[in-house]
């Protein structure tokens, strides 16, 4: 039960992401502020699925889709240093980073019903 409500931080986060996703690609300005929270929420409800998943008896589609969620929060972390250094990031590198969490949400939201 604990690893679905943060599943569910992980899913806004992912709304919001969703949102910055739509504003860049037709290439409107993408508020710094939105972009810290998008990550804070994301590696805060992360960290919290990580930890909730911990204790073992969960099925695997679960731990691999939190083990995606992890590989997309790295992704951010690149995303979030190009912008810290004032570039755009590279687009291929914001779609990667969507798709490993959009497989890692798919994943740990399975995992979690089964």
């Amino acid at each position: 039960m604990t690893a679905a409500i943060w599943l569910g931080g992980v899913v806004a986060a992912a709304l919001v992401g969703a949102v910055m996703l739509s504003r860049h690609l037709r290439r409107r300005r993408v508020a710094p502020l939105a972009g810290l929270v998008h990550g804070v929420v994301a590696v805060s409800a992360v960290v919290g699925l990580v930890a909730a998943l911990w204790g073992g008896g969960q099925a695997l589609a679960a731990n691999t889709g939190a083990f995606a969620l992890c590989l997309a929060a790295v992704g951010g972390g690149f995303v979030g240093v190009f912008r810290l250094e004032g570039a755009a990031p590279p687009l291929f590198m914001v779609w990667l980073h969507a798709v490993m969490a959009l497989i890692g949400i798919g994943l740990a939201g399975y995992g979690l019903l089964v």
